[in-house]
């Protein structure tokens, strides 16, 4: 069973009781030719996907949805739909909670609250034959629960003392997400890059990244221009990281 609600923004949102995964529903229906505004929201998961291959808790309670959005054709701009759908979501919180609650964002888009995740982001790129790419991001934001068994801590805006409904929170998030959408197009991914410093790592930050079995222990020393992290190891080597998990020291 499924109904359709149409947003403030202008999204248009599918909304299921359950699916294996909104993502995996977002990318049929882009290749069946659905609308570049559609929205797939399912109440639960049962098959949610997180990044490199891991599994999304997804109870009754919290937003799990997947939207589309054009590929980046400039390799300049290749990061630009993670930065941009992360800021998206931590303003979303911002704004949401009167900015009682400011969030963090960890390399590259995970979305922090006290140094504990309270959302996710995954983008997956959709190949359509005769037409132009486009990306399937998926996001998870933990607002009456989160996962117990993870590899980092997490929280939810309940345990944070907020009350909202996902159809709130998810209304919200559109209006800020074409509103950072808009600040790419007129000002570029340098004010992009400005405005997740503001929410990112801090210069001298100690961080360590796995990347498959290395891990590299150093300390956060900025972003390149395309928005791959730099790391200063211990031996006070630049090491440049374009995927990997990022842990705080």
């Amino acid at each position: 069973m499924r109904n359709i609600n149409k947003l403030s923004s202008g999204y248009e949102v599918i909304e299921f009781e359950e699916l294996d995964s909104t993502m995996t529903m977002m990318k049929e229906m882009a290749l069946a030719g659905c609308n570049i505004k559609t929205v797939v929201r399912a109440k639960r998961q049962i098959s949610g996907r997180g990044r490199h291959g891991r599994v999304w808790e997804s109870p009754l309670g919290n937003l799990y949805f997947s939207f589309l959005r054009q590929s980046e054709k400039n390799n300049k701009n290749l990061f630009a739909p993670v930065f941009i759908a992360a800021l998206s979501v931590a303003h979303t919180i911002i704004y949401v909670t009167k900015n009682k609650l400011i969030p963090s964002i960890k390399w590259p888009n995970d979305i922090l609250i006290n140094k504990s995740k309270i959302a996710g982001i995954l983008i997956e790129n959709i190949t359509i034959p005769d037409k132009a790419d486009v990306l399937n991001i998926g996001i998870g934001i933990n607002i009456i629960s989160n996962p117990k068994e993870v590899i980092y801590p997490a929280t939810n805006l309940k345990k944070e003392n907020f009350t909202i409904s996902p159809n709130e929170m998810l209304n919200a998030f559109f209006i800020q997400f074409v509103k950072i959408n808009k600040i790419f197009e007129n000002n570029g991914i340098e004010m992009i890059f400005e405005m997740w410093n503001d929410l990112g790592h801090k210069i001298g930050d100690p961080v360590s990244v796995k990347v498959g079995s290395k891990e590299i222990i150093g300390k956060f020393n900025g972003l390149t221009k395309e928005g791959a992290l730099i790391i200063i190891d211990k031996l006070g080597n630049k090491e440049t990281i374009l995927a990997g998990d990022v842990f705080a020291l």
